[in-house]
């Protein structure tokens, strides 16, 4: 078997913290399904955060801990957050529970920005591939169609530290800059994850489930 990298360790011990927090959110249509899958879920997070350097990393778990001591749970603030635009009366009763945010709007919608151009890049070359995730923009979200890639990003980010957040949006400019994407990066993972050898494939397997 494979050493584990210290790398490798500290993104498996984040995205088990958010395992745990997860067990804890509790919904009024009862426990969902996802929360019983956690080889999808470890697959989609460890993805998300293998694009990210250990400075975020460890920015994130520091915000995990805190949370922690103060009785809060990061992932039912993002998923609360998410129900204003998929179920605003369940979210009116739950409003009140979540922090105040407004002083991160500014560089969380920024890092939103920049994102949206990634996934419509995504839709343009990957449609298959990309058509099976979120829908796009939070103009989209609904009870039927759930909540939007928009959406679903500026709530998580909302449960993010400050100091998180800088480090990220640091990330994303320079990514972007440079003409790269984080969310293709993230995506690649996720194929590497589930067994095809890139991007390309996979979108050439989707398209042909589509046609069948």
């Amino acid at each position: 078997m494979a050493e584990v990298s210290e790398r490798e360790q500290l993104i498996f011990d984040v995205t088990q913290t958010e395992w745990d927090m997860f067990q804890h959110v509790y919904n009024t249509g009862g426990r969902a399904s996802c929360q019983d899958d956690p080889d999808t879920f470890f697959k989609m997070r460890m993805s998300q955060w293998m694009v990210y350097s250990d400075e975020v990393l460890h920015s994130y778990q520091e915000d995990c801990r805190k949370a922690c001591e103060e009785g809060r749970n990061l992932l039912f603030e993002k998923y609360g957050r998410m129900m204003e635009s998929t179920f605003p009366e369940e979210y009116e009763g739950i409003r009140d529970h979540l922090p105040d945010v407004a002083d991160k709007s500014d560089i969380v919608e920024k890092i939103v920005g920049i994102n949206l151009e990634w996934d419509a890049a995504m839709l343009r070359d990957y449609p298959n591939l990309r058509n099976r995730g979120r829908v796009l923009t939070t103009a989209e979200d609904g009870i039927m169609a759930g909540s939007s890639m928009e959406s679903y990003l500026r709530c998580e980010l909302l449960s993010y530290s400050m100091h998180t957040l800088e480090l990220i949006w640091k990330e994303t400019l320079a990514a972007y800059e440079k003409g790269e994407s984080l969310l293709k990066q993230t995506i690649a993972n996720e194929t590497l994850f589930y067994g095809y050898g890139s991007l390309e494939e996979a979108e050439a397997k989707h398209a042909k489930l589509q046609e069948n």
